[in-house]
């Protein structure tokens, strides 16, 4: 056949057609894609960017002193009011000093006898002197005994207060808690008391073996055990485990020693460190007694010989020992005295009083607040999330509540606390605001604060949803097609986020690009 023959009119009209419909659905479905109705973009452009850490706090005293007497009694006076300006020594309140003074007076006395029995001394002693020194020495001596045995009783006593406190501290409400990973919803139940005097935690771990489920202890203790729905032993410190519900291979569970999320916790940690203290301060005590006693058993040894041998110069000096004895228990006396009497420890002003006239105060109850009211900061807690970005001389805009939003003023960061605080289980640490002097300021106002952290001017910036994170890089999606929103993917580096959900832009894309923030799915 010839060509000529072959492309008749016919068959080019129809290969025409053909190719016609090939293009039309070629160009369908090579086309770009038009995604201009479901993406939201920005523009890359420098600006002045600015991080801020935020935190309420409170206003503080630099001096803020809770004042009380050293002893208990009924009050006697108030010399002083709220607002009253006080110097260092000023007499602020008074308790009954009835008591104290009779003390004085006895010491008095005491001390009178002293300088008797040292005259005497310089005239000799009878025999029946020496026969009443005797007994006083005897007297002494059974009082040091006592004061022996009441310090190993009282030793005794405090060791088991401490040990019952530290267990039960230990014992505070105990858990297991599963872990977040576990693929059963089982229930592990702890029971028994924990013998041990060791803090840590206890991970229980489950597998099969061929007896059935079992579980593995580590931490504390290792161990394992069966998986059963009764008490079964967990370690060998008194405690026991019980499972229920439905558990898998690989769940795991915790029990912390102590528990310190329990509701007990607190309570039972004051319990133990008072308990620290009880014992500290009996021990002393019964110390202090032993030691006194051994005191007068020496003197009235001293006291003895002296009578037995004949005045001379070491004769004397016993005598005056002894007056100076009676003379230290006048002092003690005027001391007691002085604690029936509240003091200002510093200049200052008064900005609370809880003491009324007649009233029975306990010693170390707080009844009068003294602050230094012209030298106030504020104090905030600041997360540990963001602690590492505050230092010292920061600067801190500061608005009160009392004063409203509108009035700002500028302080600067004191003083950070190394020490951490937890506060409804979180951690936190202690900052110190300065404030300058203002007579609207007052202590135990609410601050908030508005610290910056960083600043930078003119730079790349993106918000911070245009940022995709992909095997430890990052990426913005930038456009190029404005009409259809066609877009590629750039590698970028990016640096300080800041407020406002903004992120700078290092390298990877110029400023006046236009990248993708939101992707709306159909």
């Amino acid at each position: 056949m010839k060509i000529r023959e072959f492309f008749t009119k016919k068959r080019i009209i129809w290969s025409a057609i053909i190719l016609l419909v090939l293009f039309v659905i070629g160009y369908f479905i090579f086309r770009p894609k038009d995604n201009s109705g479901n993406i939201q973009t920005e523009i890359v452009k420098k600006q002045d960017l600015k991080s801020t850490v935020l935190a309420t706090g409170q206003v503080v005293s630099g001096t803020d002193l809770n004042l009380s007497f050293k002893t208990s009694g009924f009050v006697q006076s108030v010399k002083v009011t709220e607002g009253s300006k006080v110097k260092t020594g000023d007499v602020l309140a008074t308790l009954d000093q009835k008591d104290a003074l009779a003390s004085l007076t006895s010491a008095r006395g005491a001390l009178a006898q002293a300088q008797a029995n040292y005259n005497k001394v310089l005239a000799g002693a009878s025999n029946e002197e020496i026969i009443v020194a005797q007994k006083a020495v005897d007297a002494a001596q059974v009082t040091l005994d006592t004061a022996k045995v009441n310090l190993k009783n009282t030793q005794s006593q405090q060791e088991t207060a401490v040990s019952n406190a530290y267990s039960a501290l230990l014992n505070s409400t105990l858990e297991a808690v599963p872990s977040a990973g576990n693929a059963g919803t089982g229930i592990a139940t702890v029971s028994g008391t924990y013998t041990g005097a060791e803090q840590g935690t206890y991970t229980l771990s489950l597998y099969i073996s061929g007896n059935g489920m079992m579980f593995q202890l580590s931490g504390l203790e290792t161990s394992s055990g069966e998986y059963k729905s009764f008490p079964v032993p967990l370690g060998s410190r008194g405690l026991f485990i019980e499972f229920s519900g439905t558990s898998y291979a690989n769940d795991q569970w915790v029990v912390k020693i102590p528990n310190t999320s329990a509701s007990t916790y607190v309570a039972n940690y004051n319990a133990y460190q008072s308990s620290l203290k009880t014992r500290q301060s009996s021990v002393d005590a019964a110390q202090a007694q032993l030691n006194s006693a051994q005191v007068a058993l020496d003197q009235a040894i001293a006291a003895l010989n002296l009578k037995k041998a004949q005045a001379r110069p070491a004769d004397l000096q016993v005598a005056q020992a002894q007056v100076l004895s009676a003379q230290g228990q006048v002092q003690a006396a005027q001391s007691n005295l002085e604690n029936t009497i509240m003091r200002a420890p510093t200049g200052g002003t008064i900005t609370k009083v809880d003491a009324k006239v007649g009233q029975q105060a306990t010693a170390m109850q707080a009844l009068i607040v003294l602050q230094d009211v012209g030298n106030l900061h504020v104090e905030a807690n600041i997360s540990e999330a963001n602690i590492s970005s505050i230092i010292s001389e920061q600067q801190v805009e500061v608005t009160f509540d009392a004063l409203g939003v509108d009035r700002k003023f500028i302080a600067k960061v004191q003083t950070i606390d190394p020490a951490s605080t937890v506060v409804s289980g979180v951690v936190n640490y202690k900052v110190k605001v300065s404030l300058e002097k203002l007579e609207q300021i007052k202590p135990g106002m609410t601050a908030n604060l508005n610290i910056l952290t960083g600043e930078k001017s003119g730079v790349l910036a993106v918000p911070q949803r245009a940022v995709i994170s992909r095997d430890g890089k990052k990426f913005v999606r930038v456009i190029t097609d404005t009409k259809k929103k066609a877009y590629t993917e750039a590698e970028v580096t990016t640096g300080m986020e800041a407020d406002g959900g903004l992120v700078e832009i290092v390298s990877g894309v110029s400023e006046g690009a236009e990248v993708v923030t939101f992707i709306r799915s159909n």
